[in-house]
């Protein structure tokens, strides 16, 4: 068991909404617990290598956030084992990681039911905008965040919880 609480972001090519969202909760974590917490993203498709696209890079500098040192990596056993909690932009990224990585069902979340009391509800998928303009990007990079500032304060909750225990 890790001595640090681990997040994983998940979309399909991670290039641009796990980048972004893991820019944003970095940025939102890093002053209460430096590295104690991690972030990371990854996607299900095999892009490796990649930067960013620029107007994710765009969209993310307008929130004070930095990704263009952005690698895209692929989900793997690996990056899953080592994290407590998986987000995921949509449903099919869900589907994907049940199917392929069944053993880690348990700790993946559509970013948007995370932390929902009501199961029941249905919870949008954050839209992909490769290949859309900045306004478009900064619309989706919108949503990440308000979903970040949501689930938040459980975050900090559980990442305190685990820390604890060492």
């Amino acid at each position: 068991m890790s001595k640090k609480f681990h997040i994983l972001f998940v979309c399909s090519g991670n290039l641009c909404r796990s980048p972004m969202a893991e820019g944003l909760l970095k940025k939102k974590l890093f002053k209460e617990f430096g590295n104690l917490v991690t972030i990371s993203s990854a996607g299900t498709l095999n892009l490796v290598g990649r930067p960013a696209t620029p107007n994710a890079i765009s969209a993310a500098k307008e929130k004070g956030v930095d990704i263009t040192r952005h690698q895209s990596k692929s989900i793997s056993e690996e990056n899953l084992q080592k994290s407590d909690i998986v987000l995921v932009m949509t449903e099919h990224h869900k589907k994907f990681i049940r199917n392929h990585y069944p053993q880690f069902s348990e700790s993946v979340f559509l970013i948007t039911e995370f932390n929902h009391e009501n199961k029941k509800d249905n919870f949008v998928d954050v839209p992909d905008p490769i290949g859309e303009g900045l306004t478009y990007y900064r619309k989706v990079i919108n949503q990440i965040e308000r979903e970040i500032d949501r689930i938040l304060p459980k975050i900090k909750s559980l990442s305190k919880t685990k820390l604890k225990q060492f």
